[in-house]
């Protein structure tokens, strides 16, 4: 409340109230006046453009520029419309009245032969040749006495017709145009007299009645036409007026447009500075701001997931301590076998190179099975699979992991590159999550018995092995096949524990990975090969691809695909189609390789799992 406002006791608003209602009972008569009078002088109040003129100026500029353009086309096109159809009208009807002229003058030459000669059967020829016309409603020749001399209708030969429209006809004596009706459609009938010029004598007329439905169609159609054109100008006029307002408002557009691309996640573009007024310098402010959350973004890539899932979770910095809570979860151990020897060959570029592209394969795997990279010790990845349950998704991902392994060290061996073998343990339980670490420097990590447990179990798998405990063997039960190892000691522990080799899983574990991309294709179908057709590669594989392409491509057709992918150029394969879908107007079709070489199946191998090094392709939230 202000302190300019005043402010009443409840006694005072009750003294003040019941005032009013002595002022109200006391002067009805000086009350009834005051408001006829005020009432008067509202109506003799001119209206005041105050508020009008207020509402104008809040409107957006785009939509005083809109509605301004808007007013002068839809003018514009009225009048031009107005003017068109008039003419297009006439057009249209003068187009009609020749066709029946024409017409009817056939029939006249026909007609006078026929009378002369009385012979009705030519006559009758030549309506019925007319009648085939969709338009015609009706054909007649009447002879001087104004009896049916040959009808498009046999029923009306002979007759006697006086209507007001047929004795009109009868005395025409030169073209005649008459607006009727045939049951319930428009007929404009057309007459002309039979002469004999050499006697100037009449001897009978000939009638066509020529439907207007298509004429009153074509009417409609042409205001359909119109009103399109108006809704165009509209549009149109719409387009133009907010071209116009963005090079008025484009500074203020292009920081709406910065704010958009930030709300979405994405902070790898910059606002351009178009000026030095308060926009510019507001549009710093935001370029600033992305800076520094490209920064703080950047810095997460260096932190574990469940380090930045608590940071989130705990903004106040009063609840971030050290300290942890108990949690059921299964950890994943994965090391590189032979490493140590293998690097002392190697220069530290290529160790790097190397060791980056089996850890990005592997954290890929845990991610697409619902694990966190918990932190990569050198050649060594520690994952956590959090809950009860998740035990056969942690050993999907393992398995998973060293079938892509062993694709890749087929396809780098034969390149004659370095390979790496890797060997993974598995183990589950209750652990201790929390920040681990000092005041100065923690880290969001798990501990205790079970987590050794897996590290003990990753020392002793050997290259391409997979080993589990007996409480992971006991928790996934029949999803999975293994082979029941002896029982082994470990450090730290006085009895030996179970352990077993998993063969083979269910419901998971692919041979080949698959790499999304949005790179072009060309493909033609088998047999046919000049007739090439574009398309879009959503993701690959060894095994297959899938195509997005723009006509449908049956299940089961042969197709040979040409690639234009980086490092895969001009590498053409035949394939299958196995599965076909359409989505919108597109077709999406699955393909299964066939009879590839083995060259084109490593390079493949190869390109799939390339390591991107530029860390700026991943600056989304």
């Amino acid at each position: 409340m202000s302190n300019d406002e005043p402010v009443y006791n409840e006694e005072e608003t009750g003294i003040a109230a019941e005032s009013a209602r002595e002022d109200q009972q006391e002067r009805p008569e000086q009350q009834s006046a005051a408001a006829l009078s005020a009432a008067k002088q509202e109506v003799e109040r001119p209206a005041t453009p105050s508020r009008f003129l207020h509402f104008l100026v809040s409107i957006s500029v785009r939509y005083k520029i809109a509605g301004t353009l808007i007013v002068i086309m839809s003018l514009a096109v009225i009048s031009l419309g107005v003017v068109t159809f008039t003419q297009q009208n006439a057009i249209l009807r003068q187009e009609m009245k020749n066709r029946a002229e024409t017409l009817v003058n056939q029939l006249a030459n026909v007609g006078k032969e026929g009378l002369l000669t009385k012979q009705e059967l030519p006559v009758y020829s030549t309506i019925m040749d007319i009648r085939q016309r969709d338009d015609v409603v009706y054909a007649m020749v009447i002879d001087d006495k104004g009896e049916v001399f040959a009808h498009s209708d046999l029923t009306k030969k002979g007759a006697l017709l006086t209507g007001s429209t047929d004795l009109a006809a009868h005395r025409a004596n030169s073209l005649l145009f008459q607006e009727t009706a045939a049951g319930n459609d428009p007929v404009l009938d057309t007459t002309i007299p039979i002469m004999l010029k050499t006697k100037n004598l009449k001897i009978g007329v000939a009638r066509i009645g020529i439907s207007q439905k298509a004429l009153n169609k074509a009417i409609r159609r042409q205001q359909i036409i119109f009103l399109g054109m108006a809704l165009g100008f509209i549009v149109g006029g719409l387009l133009i007026s907010f071209a116009l307002a963005r090079l008025i408002t484009k500074p203020l557009d292009s920081l709406a447009a910065g704010m958009q691309v930030v709300a979405r996640g994405d902070l790898r573009r910059l606002v351009p500075v178009s000026s030095s007024d308060e926009i510019g310098k507001l549009t710093n402010v935001f370029n600033q701001m992305i800076l520094n959350l490209r920064e703080k973004l950047l810095m997460e890539k260096y932190l574990s997931q469940p380090t930045v899932q608590s940071i989130k979770e705990h903004r106040d910095m009063t609840q971030l301590k050290l300290g942890g809570e108990r949690k059921y979860v299964t950890a994943l151990f994965s090391d590189a076998r032979g490493f140590t020897s293998l690097s002392e060959k190697m220069s530290p570029e290529d160790v790097v190179r190397l060791m980056n592209v089996y850890l990005n394969l592997q954290a890929k795997v845990i991610h697409q099975f619902g694990g966190t990279i918990d932190k990569f010790v050198g050649d060594e990845v520690m994952a956590i699979f959090e809950g009860r349950g998740n035990e056969i998704n942690a050993v999907r991902a393992a398995v998973e992991i060293q079938s892509y392994c062993k694709a890749l060290n087929a396809a780098r061996s034969a390149a004659g590159e370095k390979v790496i073998s890797i060997g993974i343990g598995l183990n589950n339980g209750e652990v201790v999550m929390g920040n681990m670490g000092s005041e100065d420097h923690m880290d969001y990590t798990v501990i205790g018995d079970n987590i050794n447990i897996a590290a003990r179990m990753c020392g002793i798998a050997q290259p391409g092995m997979v080993l589990v405990s007996r409480a992971i063997a006991e928790a996934i039960g029949d999803q999975a096949s293994l082979k029941e190892l002896h029982p082994v000691m470990v450090k730290g522990k006085d009895q030996p524990i179970g352990i077993a080799e998993v063969v083979s899983v269910k419901g998971g574990a692919r041979q080949y990975m698959r790499k999304a991309t949005d790179a072009s294709a060309v493909y033609s179908l088998a047999g046919f090969p000049d007739e090439a057709f574009t398309a879009m590669v959503k993701n690959i594989s060894p095994a297959g691809c899938l195509l997005v392409v723009g006509s449908p491509v049956g299940i089961g057709s042969k197709v040979n695909v040409n690639f234009s992918l980086l490092e895969l150029e001009n590498i053409t394969i035949r394939a299958t189609v196995y599965h076909a879908r359409k989505q919108d107007a597109a077709y999406y079709v699955g393909l299964c390789f066939e009879d590839m070489q083995e060259n084109v199946h490593h390079r493949i191998v190869q390109w799939i799992h390339q390591v991107n090094s530029e860390i700026a392709e991943g600056l989304m939230l």
